[in-house]
């Protein structure tokens, strides 16, 4: 049986809105003045580097024609001449560059210590060059095409019903063999000069400086960047402010004491529909895009916009997303109870975390940005308070108190 193509449900620059600074602009210079020759000839060295008994006439073609494509990648199609399919990712957001190479740096090794250490469905990597100086022209990443298909919407609404108890399997088992990968310190995976060489956690986009120690610290630095991006904005807002001291004070109601050093598990921060790839029975057969994974705090591993009510969703579709989040912790506590130690994992066992008011405020607090801090401020305002403090009572209180 012939293998379905990368590209099969691909489509090109027309599905794309065009406009000064658009991502159609962006993709369309990077496939004008992509060195595809190059990028060919490192598919085939990486290819009979990974089969030295592949036959010599064995060729390897890339098309532009079609494609995928993220914020910062562009991804095509690999097609060598005897049926066999790689993607190769390539950067079109090349902003910030010395950062996008760490980033990338990175993910590389992050991918290769998952796949080493766990059979979380990860694509593997053949070759990879993070520098735009490179003959290609632009950073790029050539690896296995795991044939599956994203489902184009959150996985409540996706999935068939008579589906979402094997669905949500899946994802407890993905996010328990990550929850049980632990590192001593918070910070991203850094590969040595070899592929075989120890990794070793560096802070966050800054590989010379020590990583963050505590999940306190880690909770509050995040926080006060996201404050200032905010109150930048709107200075002397009396909301704004508050909202922005209650998601800071709402650090004291996400840490838990037992965890604040560690162990730290790896967290994909984008677990989402869009990165989880399925074949057509619903079986998990990929889990993709490990860009800004690190090791976090336990508290901020349980946070996933998959498992979050909509204050505007329908009736059916929240009460759909509460029974995949109550079989994602019933799969949990199974797994916990198969287990039996908690050696090397984090304090407090998953099924104790997800799903809880604090996963909620955690949620609000950390999966942001600073333009939604007013709205996630009302939020986490009213898991703390309840009815009890009105929120006009808070901006009376804290409405004009400076946060540093």
């Amino acid at each position: 049986m012939s293998i379905q193509r990368p590209s099969v449900n691909w489509t090109g620059l027309d599905g794309l809105e065009p406009g000064p600074g658009s991502i159609h602009d962006r993709i369309k210079t990077v496939l004008s003045t992509i060195n595809y020759a190059p990028l060919e000839e490192a598919a085939l060295r990486a290819r009979r580097h990974a089969n030295e008994n592949l036959q010599e006439n064995i060729s390897c073609s890339i098309s532009s024609s079609s494609f995928a494509y993220g914020f910062n990648n562009v991804v095509l199609e690999v097609a060598f001449s005897d049926g066999v399919y790689w993607v190769t990712r390539v950067q079109h957001s090349l902003e910030d560059g010395q950062d996008k190479s760490e980033d990338m740096a990175s993910e590389i090794a992050t991918m290769r210590e998952v796949k080493a250490r766990t059979n979380v469905p990860v694509p593997q990597v053949f070759a990879y060059d993070d520098s735009s100086l490179n003959k290609v022209g632009y950073p790029y990443v050539l690896m296995e095409y795991i044939p599956g298909r994203t489902l184009g919407g959150t996985i409540a609404s996706q999935v068939p019903t008579h589906h979402l108890p094997k669905v949500a399997r899946q994802l407890a088992e993905v996010l328990h063999k990550l929850y049980g990968l632990t590192f001593s310190t918070l910070g991203q995976i850094w590969g040595g000069e070899k592929e075989d060489d120890p990794v070793r956690i560096v802070s966050v986009g800054r590989p010379s400086h020590l990583p963050v120690a505590t999940s306190l610290e880690w909770f509050f630095i995040q926080r006060e960047a996201e404050n200032r991006a905010a109150l930048k904005a709107h200075p002397d807002d009396t909301d704004w402010r508050t909202a922005c001291w209650i998601l800071k004070t709402a650090i004291s109601y996400i840490v838990v004491e037992q965890g604040l050093h560690g162990p730290f598990p790896l967290c994909h921060l984008d677990f989402h529909h869009g990165n989880l790839l399925f074949d057509d029975d619903y079986n998990l057969v990929g889990v993709i895009d490990w860009t800004q994974a690190q090791t976090v705090p336990m508290e901020r591993f349980v946070v996933s916009p998959e498992f979050v009510t909509f204050p505007a969703g329908s009736a059916e579709l929240n009460q759909k997303i509460l029974d995949l989040r109550l079989l994602v912790r019933e799969h949990f506590e199974e797994l916990e109870r198969i287990d039996g130690t908690r050696d090397g994992r984090p304090p407090m066992p998953l099924s104790q975390l997800f799903g809880t008011k604090r996963a909620e405020i955690t949620h609000k607090c950390t999966y942001s940005f600073p333009h939604r801090a007013l709205w996630d401020g009302r939020i986490v305002a009213r898991h703390i308070f309840g009815d009890v403090v009105s929120w006009e009572q808070l901006v009376g209180v804290h409405g004009k108190l400076q946060l540093d």
